[in-house]
């Protein structure tokens, strides 16, 4: 029995789902909007939302010229003072800074694309900045799939 099991198999294995994800996620991040079956884009749209929730989160980050993360380093390893002009980052732009490569790693980890993730975190987080949630739409299609007549839905981001 299924008690408490939440999510749809699609006849798929574990590892195959998620390889649907990925993919159909990618194309939906990348056109805006993809057509699809109705169980598949209703899974979509969880994976998205958590995708898109994830980049929002990031702080927005502005480093000025001159900030070093690390101290600079010659030859032989040793610390060499800093140029005019430099400063270390204060502990609030390096945790601002892991936070968001924390972020950018996961989302690398669900998507395997780093232009996708950049594209994520510039363009579609800060387009939702104000939407609590809800950033994809289903609409069921009334033209069925040619070969097995299965009905279609559209997904599409949200404006």
């Amino acid at each position: 029995m299924r008690h408490l099991k939440s999510g749809r198999k699609l006849n798929r294995s574990s590892s195959h789902r998620v390889a649907l994800a990925r993919n159909q996620a990618k194309a939906l991040l990348e056109h805006g909007r993809i057509t699809t079956t109705i169980p598949k884009a209703k899974e979509l749209v969880g994976f998205v939302d958590g995708l898109i929730n994830t980049a929002k989160k990031a702080p927005t980050l502005s480093v000025p010229e001159g900030v070093r993360f690390t101290k600079p380093l010659d030859k032989d390893g040793k610390p060499r003072p800093l140029k005019e002009g430099e400063r270390m980052a204060t502990p609030e732009e390096l945790k601002a800074v892991s936070r968001r490569n924390h972020l950018r790693r996961l989302l690398l980890r669900d998507l395997h694309d780093p232009k996708l993730v950049r594209k994520l975190f510039e363009e579609i987080a800060p387009k939702y900045a104000s939407r609590p949630g809800g950033y994809t739409r289903v609409l069921k299609l009334a033209e069925r799939r040619r070969g097995d007549g299965t009905q279609l839905a559209l997904v599409e981001l949200v404006d």
